[in-house]
């Protein structure tokens, strides 16, 4: 599983100390919160299980709140990410009810369906203001995030924090005069964020330099790299996720009826060779990178870019991006970043979010506790305590954010999100991640099939083959309602 929850050190010690005493109102607009909860009459005791981490620790006393208030006790269990999958799926596929509200990553979504409730059956049955009451709040959040946590048109879950991608580039450097004038006299353009392969490639070779090198005009201290990527066995593919929808493609095709539901899965010709370009353009960036970028994972390309020794991070993930600054700032005292979509515009894209258990002994409780932590208040503490990216678009456009002291570096990144979001979501419904009931299990899969070529293990071509047939089979297997067949 993906391993989502960041410790921000400097994150969390820069909200904390900026915003202990502050209180941000919502405007004038009613928001809902746990005064808006009827009686439950349920009261057995819920059980849900989260990650370890920071964000948690801050939302516990919330979930404390919830109980004071409705009279549910919350019985919370703590794992690593990477276990959270396989303790939820087997009780939910036992149908057990051990975990009443369910800790869904987006992928997993459409695959746990059959298990989850639809939210707004549960509004219609138990909220006062019924769907309309329902639909208002969660309107508040990210309209791209929403629909990752559907199911064939239904909102399945709701969001708790986001891991939305991004392009993260050294704001100062592209910025120099004599670095801009060095780039345009080599490759006849200007300097600027990327948004093409080319224009990336280009400038991972440009500053690609070795120690003693200039950059800025001051000789480096030691060797510098173009660009940073996680090429190792474990979120690749969200790297190659991006760039694949950058492309206008994706790993399988949907395929719809006239009505707009499914039809078939095809992986087309387009679909692979798309496939095939991303993985030679990413094989042929990989020179611009530390040799350590073959076997990293986030927490390495952030310290390369934080420490100095990277430009660009080409795809990472956008609440890593306050991290990533405050350690160039301790690193590169002149240093800056700037956030930036990711080529071709449509950047990995998700949630940790929680649904509930169709097996749940209380799902009236259950209900109101997603709607709770999914609530303004919660979320404000997600993003203010808990040093974690909220999905709100109500939390993000906070004024706080936008203050001389804080415009950077969280002011850019809200701003980034709240841009890219609503652009997004016009692709997001054809993603095949989510519409698939073998989502989770093919992106799996992809984490050790597309790093083999990188690490000289198998063939592009071969990559390629392995990928497309084991994601026909896994989605054979576990994908029983949508047909899937590849075009020869």
């Amino acid at each position: 599983m993906k391993v989502k929850s960041i410790f921000f050190c400097f994150l969390i010690l820069v909200l904390l100390v900026c915003f202990t005493s502050f209180a941000f109102a919502a405007g004038t607009k009613e928001v809902f919160g746990l005064k808006d909860i009827p009686e439950i009459k349920n009261k057995r005791p819920l059980n849900t299980i989260v990650e370890t981490g920071m964000v948690w620790d801050k939302i516990m006393p919330y979930i404390e709140k919830f109980t004071k208030a409705t009279g549910v006790k919350v019985n919370v269990e703590r794992v690593a990410s990477p276990v959270v999958y396989s303790k939820e799926n087997m009780e939910l596929m036992a149908e057990t009810g051990y975990y009443d509200v369910v800790y869904v990553e987006t992928s997993w979504t459409t695959e746990w369906s059959e298990y989850l409730y639809k939210l707004e059956d549960l509004a219609s049955k138990w909220d006062p203001k019924g769907v309309a009451g329902f639909r208002e709040d969660v309107a508040n959040h990210s309209p791209s995030i929403l629909i990752c946590g559907q199911a064939y048109g239904d909102q399945m879950v709701l969001p708790f924090y986001t891991y939305h991608m991004g392009m993260f580039i050294r704001e100062d450097v592209f910025n120099d005069p004599t670095e801009k004038a060095n780039f345009r006299a080599k490759y006849g353009y200007d300097l600027k964020p990327p948004t093409t392969d080319a224009e990336l490639y280009d400038q991972g070779e440009f500053f690609t330099r070795k120690k003693g090198e200039l950059l800025k005009g001051k000789p480096l201290a030691h060797d510098l790299y173009g660009l940073a990527m996680m090429a190792g066995a474990y979120q690749i593919n969200d790297d190659i996720s991006c760039r694949i929808w950058g492309k206008g493609s994706d790993y399988v095709t949907v395929v719809r009826n006239p009505d707009g539901s499914l039809k078939e899965f095809v992986i087309t010709r387009r679909n692979r060779e798309a496939l095939r370009e991303c993985l030679l353009e990413y094989k042929r960036e990989l020179q611009w990178c530390s040799p350590g970028c073959l076997t990293a994972n986030f927490d390495f390309v952030v310290a390369q870019q934080g420490e100095g020794r990277a430009i660009i991070q080409a795809q990472q993930f956008s609440n890593c991006f306050a991290w990533t600054a405050g350690m160039l700032k301790e690193n590169v005292p002149d240093g800056k970043l700037g956030i930036y979509p990711t080529v071709g515009g449509q950047p990995y894209t998700g949630a940790w979010s929680m649904g509930v258990a169709k097996a749940s002994k209380n799902p009236e409780a259950a209900y109101w506790l997603v709607r709770y932590i999914a609530s303004f208040e919660c979320q404000e503490a997600v993003q203010k305590e808990g040093g974690q990216l909220s999905t709100r678009m109500d939390v993000l456009s906070d004024p706080v954010w936008q203050s001389a002291e804080n415009r950077y570096p969280f002011g850019i990144l809200c701003d980034y999100l709240r841009d890219i979001w609503p652009k997004q979501a016009k692709y997001v419904p054809n993603y095949w991640y989510f519409n698939t009931k073998a989502g989770g299990k093919v992106y799996e899969m992809q984490m050790d099939v597309f790093h083999k070529p990188m690490g000289m293990e198998a063939t592009l071509d071969e990559a390629v083959a392995e990928a497309v047939a084991k994601t026909v089979e896994l989605t054979s297997k576990f994908d029983k309602t949508v047909p899937i067949r590849e075009e020869k």
